[in-house]
């Protein structure tokens, strides 16, 4: 998802969070429920479409890097072990250990936001 964009509760119409009041509850232009931001939170499912296009990343990849999680929640807690059960190689950043760590072919362990810029030579 993204905060750029607001969903209804309801009818999932979509808009641009700019312009939205900054206090106050906004409402949908077309059914009048309130609106969200356009993201999933922590419990709720992962829109089904969303889930096929990782699936289908995942089964195309051919290295994966995770970066910055707990490795537990699902299904994105199963995207690492899924791409190195079909031969990718994964690599994973994060500040400790994580269950995903056995599965990885290589663990960094350090802040991703000095890692990640020294594995893109910048």
């Amino acid at each position: 998802g993204t905060l750029s964009t607001a969903r209804c509760r309801r009818c999932s119409y979509r808009v641009s969070s700019t312009g939205l009041p900054d206090s106050g509850l906004p409402a949908c232009a077309a059914c009048g429920d309130l609106l969200r931001p356009d993201v999933v939170w922590f419990g709720e499912a992962l829109p089904e479409s969303e889930v096929a296009r990782a699936d289908e990343a995942v089964r195309a990849c051919e290295v994966m890097l995770v970066a910055g999680t707990s490795g537990v929640v699902e299904p994105a807690a199963s995207f690492a072990r899924w791409a190195g059960a079909q031969g990718a190689s994964v690599v994973e950043v994060n500040l400790e250990p994580t269950p995903l760590t056995r599965s990885a072919d290589v663990s960094l362990f350090g802040r991703s936001g000095e890692i990640l810029p020294r594995l893109l030579g910048d």
